[in-house]
């Protein structure tokens, strides 16, 4: 059973009204990155949610569909640069960014079991793993033709891949299970609506490590939704949000932190029993 109580922890005063793009955090700091066109990731203290600093990304092209990730490993920050179709990579040692090149449009990111960036590409629809090390491809998933606009893409420590898809206009909103060959294996949705079994524009996905369980930013229907690591439905986490956008776990702590499109952060602290 997931326990929640959900709270705005980050409103927009601090965003100044942004859209929040992507949340993440290394160590004892917070990063939120903003629909801005400068000073694009705000800096938090994890523990009570006070700004820090803002840090910008000099050619960062600032679009909706850009995304953000971390590697603890690495101390970096990950950002995706939708119109650029490139990644930069923030060493958050030394300040310095490196600009990655990615073939196709870079959308969403997640780091994979390997410490590998994995980018969710459309244009072509495909998922792209990056070597953390280097930023040379390790490989490309070409996705089924009817996973159209595909959103965001994890791998789980099977190695399967689950991948949400689905805007307004599109006849699948689904979340699926997709083999290395690029093939739906099982999906959870279908036609977009609000029962269960079914979703509305699924943003963003986070995985539980020890669980392997999925949470779905659903975001047309106001909720997050938890599926098992065979997208059988679990529960509702939570239904009273405002069109979330963004998700990231912090393992440790069992915080599900969602960025929404109207510049909030909301945390949803949990645990599993």
């Amino acid at each position: 059973m997931f326990v929640c109580l959900a709270a705005v922890v980050i409103d927009k005063t601090s965003t100044g009204g942004s859209g929040v793009l992507s949340v993440t955090s290394v160590d004892d700091e917070l990063f939120v990155l903003l629909a801005r066109v400068d000073n694009h990731v705000a800096v938090y203290s994890f523990s009570d949610y006070k700004l820090l600093r803002r840090l910008s990304v000099i050619r960062l092209k600032a679009y909706y569909l850009n995304d953000m990730t971390s590697c603890v490993r690495h101390k970096c920050l990950y950002m995706s640069d939708y119109r650029n179709k490139c990644i930069h990579r923030y060493d958050l040692r030394s300040s310095a960014v490196i600009k990655w090149r990615v073939r196709g449009s870079p959308e969403s990111l997640s780091v994979t079991p390997s410490c590998n960036l994995l980018v969710t590409c459309c244009e072509p629809s495909k998922l792209v793993e990056l070597s953390a090390d280097s930023g040379q491809c390790v490989r490309e998933i070409t996705l089924q033709s009817d996973i159209m606009n595909p959103c965001h893409g994890v791998q789980l420590t099977t190695g399967q891949y689950v991948v949400c898809h689905g805007v307004w206009s599109d006849i699948f909103h689904r979340v699926c299970l997709v083999g290395d060959d690029g093939k739906v294996t099982r999906s959870y949705g279908g036609p977009r609506g609000s029962n269960v079994g079914q979703v509305n524009c699924p943003s963003h996905l986070a995985v539980d490590k020890d669980s392997q369980c999925i949470f779905v930013a659903d975001h047309g229907n106001h909720r997050v939704v938890l599926l098992s690591p065979t997208l059988e439905f679990v529960c509702y986490i939570t239904e009273k949000l405002s069109r979330p956008y963004r998700l990231y776990l912090d393992q440790s702590t069992q915080r599900l932190f969602v960025g929404q499109t109207t510049g909030d952060v909301v945390v949803i602290q949990g645990a599993f029993h």
